[in-house]
């Protein structure tokens, strides 16, 4: 019965040993795995700090772009408005020169009118010249044989 027992407890501990290295084996494989898992937690956490990183760069670059963007705004409606104020002033001095224009036509006819009636007086004063050169020639035709014909003419 000893050695019975001897190999009871023998078996026993065989069997303990076997299942304390099985473990032992899977505690090393869970390490390992546990090791591999944190390296890649830490990988991951690394490319997290670099997207948070980039992130911040791309926020910063989008209000930056914003800022321009504003300021650009600004600057256009800053030329709008001044733009818009030389275009008023165009206009005025286009409205002035509009009337300029009219006022000179109006001088232009009223010119035209005048010279219309000095051509008129012109012509009935050349007329009224051919009249009496006629006049003095006769009169001159007439005097020229009582004088003996001699006559000056003007």
């Amino acid at each position: 019965m000893r050695n019975l027992l001897t190999w009871i407890l023998v078996a026993a501990v065989l069997i303990l040993g076997f299942f304390a290295t099985q473990s032992s084996r899977q505690v090393t494989g869970l390490q390992a795995d546990l090791a591999a898992r944190t390296e890649a937690v830490t990988a991951l956490e690394g490319e997290k700090s670099a997207l948070a990183a980039e992130l911040d760069a791309v926020k910063a670059d989008a209000a930056a772009a914003t800022q321009a963007a504003a300021d650009a705004a600004a600057a256009l409606e800053a030329d709008r408005t001044a733009l818009a104020g030389k275009v008023a002033g165009l206009e005025g001095e286009a409205a002035a020169l509009a009337e300029q224009v009219t006022g000179l036509t109006a001088e232009l006819s009223a010119a035209t009118g005048q010279v219309t009636a000095l051509e008129a007086e012109r012509a009935s004063l050349a007329e009224t010249i051919a009249g009496l050169q006629a006049q003095i020639e006769a009169a001159a035709a007439a005097i020229a044989p009582a004088t003996g014909g001699t006559t000056t003419s003007p």
